[in-house]
């Protein structure tokens, strides 16, 4: 079952230039831009990764129908120098990445779980894909034991969405930037529209913080930022996905 799995979506990764970096229980970390030079590699990143949600679609229904195990993946990436090359013992040692960006890119792998989402990158990775993809805010986030905060992204698809989509994700992240700005009951009169027409974990996330923060305002030097990547389960009544997947470029 796993190996079929890990087939599947490593010939994905293969097919648009990534290079399989290893299998860690389940999951499957990926590189781009090493061994050989890629300048697209964001890009190309990005989309193995639609093609594997794709992908994920068919295998579901094929699992289904052999009465296999039901699957949901979460993949995270994140662009950025990382150092390269032959890490190990003198005995043993592996062709693989170290370094802060491969650290994000493994927390925002994790994060999908808490979103209720697929696909997450970085800024980073967004600004580096120039307007090829049409990705939707999630949030502002500081990842446990930094101090800058990041913005992150879900990628819904290449090229310009439809209007209905576009409109919803612009006041999505619209409502956003009044929430970090402490427009709470705005945002929350906002997003509660948003969520009544499409009832996303995402939406539901923001109106607990909201509710929250009704309750008992944050502190003065409060900046909108979110400071860890997961939360508490009872707070939100939506699903969620389970992460298989880091990739970094």
């Amino acid at each position: 079952f796993m190996n079929e799995y890990l087939t599947i979506m490593s010939n994905c990764i293969i097919a648009y230039g990534g290079t399989v970096d290893k299998f860690i229980g389940d999951a499957i970390m990926a590189i781009w831009g090493a061994p050989l030079d890629d300048p697209n590699h964001a890009v190309h990143a990005v989309r193995a990764a639609l093609s594997m949600m794709g992908r994920l679609k068919e295998v579901q229904l094929d699992f289904a129908q052999r009465e296999l195990p039901a699957i949901d993946i979460g993949i995270g990436i994140n662009t950025g120098v990382m150092s390269v090359g032959n890490f190990g013992s003198h005995e043993r040692f592996d062709y693989t990445v170290m370094g802060d960006s491969v650290n994000l890119a493994s927390r925002l792998e994790g994060a999908n779980k808490d979103y209720g989402t697929h696909i997450i990158i970085s800024e980073f990775t967004r600004a580096a894909l120039g307007d090829r993809f049409f990705c939707r805010y999630v949030d502002k986030v500081r990842v446990k034991g930094k101090n800058k905060a990041v913005m992150i992204y879900e990628p819904l698809g290449e090229g310009v969405p439809d209007a209905a989509l576009l409109r919803e994700a612009e006041a999505f992240e619209n409502e956003a930037a009044d929430y970090r700005a402490q427009k709470f009951l705005h945002a929350r009169e906002a997003i509660e529209t948003l969520y009544q027409n499409n009832p996303l974990r995402l939406y539901a996330i923001y109106l607990n913080r909201i509710d929250k923060y009704l309750q008992s305002p944050p502190p003065a030097d409060w900046d909108g930022v979110e400071q860890r990547l997961h939360l508490p389960e009872n707070l939100i009544a939506a699903r969620s996905a389970a992460p298989t997947l880091q990739v970094v470029s």
